[in-house]
């Protein structure tokens, strides 16, 4: 009897994760055990299975597989397709590329990381461009997700999109504005048996248009969400929170379930250098806005969880089903944080900005420390996923920020606040290894216990009644 790997099914491994299932056409991910590995690998469909090849334990680890659909047996030899055979990257395994595909931008946002409507950060040629979705295929990278600037001002996007297919990495999501965003749009992605989910930020009812500096964006983003919704693309939306537009929640809510909304995420706006100058007096400081949105927990209770996903950025994360979690990063409050990485969610992506920039986040566009890490088409991605100036920051700890930041280190939260988000220590302290002002204030007025008893009073509060 011969056994192979099922149509849907690749064998991967890159540096530091060697063994992995990869499901295709999502590209799910499995971490393998040695066991499980060995008797995949020998899934091949050429080789004679069980034979003399497994003993008990692994004869046992072949009927598991079976059974969990991965392989299927064969009468006779039937060897895999190309793309189902092991191969190994030598790179830090990256699940997905968050890519900046262009600078440029239809709108003018007040707050925008990289100033699009003046493109400072251009874009890469069309052969720039598909040249370094060749260098991401070649790093192993199985998810794409498209920003910008306004993705849909590049003539090439659909061009940039096959080669992306062509290689089968997934695009996993879809980051515009809204404003063209149609029916052709939608149907060119069906054509390609893609169905990203589609996220466009709506900054309040009777606010969207000051926000992005365009008369008519808020109808626009709506009718663009109404029309994704219509046809079957989920969606996300993203609230910049400010002066003024903060009591405008509850009525931005029920515009957005309206149009098919289920998930909201606010977020207090990063002082950028464009921010502080066309805010007109709406910039919040983060203790401001975290006052602020705290009330809304009780508001999501009371008025029957109006929408399924509420996601209050650094406050709480409220749903239906589930009970609500405290909406920052943090750690158990002893030394095991020493060792942990200074973020984690660069851990699993990467950000490339539109000049070819690899950052570990967007937020870094606005800093001119981000200078201080490689272009892609300079030093190539592999490199760059390797040894890099980027891969030193990936891999660097929490006990390495400690050594050289003595206010930090002197904190008597440093093991639960392990210093905070890098992007907004370089907003903040304009240093890479300097002071998250924001965490600073969280953390030494106690805002932990202040949300989490918000939280247990409003399901208290919502049980009684």
């Amino acid at each position: 009897m011969y056994y192979r790997l099922k149509s849907c099914y690749s064998m991967r491994g890159w540096k530091g994760m060697s063994w992995v299932l990869v499901k295709r056409p999502e590209n799910y991910i499995e971490t393998l055990k040695q066991d499980k590995f060995q008797v995949l690998m020998l899934c091949d469909g050429e080789t004679e299975l069980p034979g003399n090849l497994l003993d008990e334990e692994l004869r046992d680890m072949l009927k598991q597989c079976e059974a969990e659909g991965i392989i299927e047996p064969c009468e006779k030899p039937c060897s895999l397709e190309p793309d189902q055979y092991y191969r190994f990257y030598a790179n830090r395994f990256v699940m997905k590329v968050f890519w900046s595909i262009t600078g440029r931008c239809n709108f003018r946002c007040r707050h925008c990381y990289m100033d699009a409507p003046e493109a400072k950060l251009g874009e890469l040629s069309t052969e720039e461009a598909l040249n370094l979705i060749d260098q991401m295929a070649e790093c192993g990278v199985l998810r794409v997700d498209i920003t910008g600037g306004e993705p849909l001002v590049r003539k090439d996007l659909w061009e940039l999109v096959d080669r992306i297919c062509s290689y089968k990495m997934v695009i996993g999501s879809f980051h515009t504005n809204g404003w063209l965003l149609n029916e052709k749009t939608l149907d060119a992605f069906e054509q390609r048996g893609l169905k990203p989910e589609i996220s466009i930020s709506f900054d309040g009812v009777g606010w969207h248009d000051w926000m992005r500096g365009i008369t008519g964006a808020e109808e626009d983003a709506l009718r663009a969400l109404r029309l994704c919704h219509d046809r079957g693309f989920s969606t996300n939306v993203g609230m910049c929170i400010h002066r003024g537009n903060i009591n405008s929640l509850p009525e931005t809510v029920k515009a957005l379930t309206k149009a098919g909304v289920s998930y909201l995420k606010t977020a207090n706006i990063d002082e950028t250098d464009l921010w502080r100058c066309h805010s007109d007096g709406n910039a919040m400081t983060r203790q401001e806005y975290t006052e602020a949105m705290i009330p809304y927990i009780r508001w999501y209770y009371d008025t029957g969880k109006p929408i399924e996903y509420l996601d209050i950025g650094g406050v709480a994360y409220l749903q239906r089903d589930k009970p609500g979690e405290l909406r920052v990063s943090h750690y158990d409050g002893t030394e095991k944080c020493l060792d942990s990485y200074l973020c984690g969610a660069v851990r699993w992506s990467c950000y490339i900005t539109p000049e070819g920039r690899l950052l570990p986040c967007m937020p870094m566009t606005a800093c001119k420390e981000q200078e201080r890490f490689p272009k892609v088409q300079e030093i190539g991605l592999k490199h760059g996923l390797d040894d890099s100036f980027y891969m030193q920051f990936v891999n660097g700890r929490v006990k390495d920020l400690l050594e050289v930041n003595q206010e930090c280190a002197s904190c008597e939260f440093r093991y639960k606040c392990g210093g905070g988000c890098r992007a907004a220590a370089l907003l903040a302290d304009h240093e890479l290894m300097g002071c998250d002002r924001g965490k600073c204030m969280f953390w030494k007025n106690g805002y932990d216990e202040k949300i989490q008893k918000a939280m247990d009073e409003a399901v208290e509060k919502c049980i009684e009644n």
